[in-house]
């Protein structure tokens, strides 16, 4: 989870290894479906 949104930060978080990427403000309903894809 982070503060950086833009589409190169999300591109070097999956450059870096990351599953998934979840910028802030948290959105509950986004981390619960971001979990249930990362473990499916």
């Amino acid at each position: 989870m982070t503060a950086n949104a833009f589409a190169e930060d999300v591109q070097a978080s999956r450059d870096a290894g990351m599953n998934a990427h979840i910028a802030k403000p948290i959105v509950m309903n986004e981390v619960i479906r971001t979990i249930a894809r990362t473990l499916h």
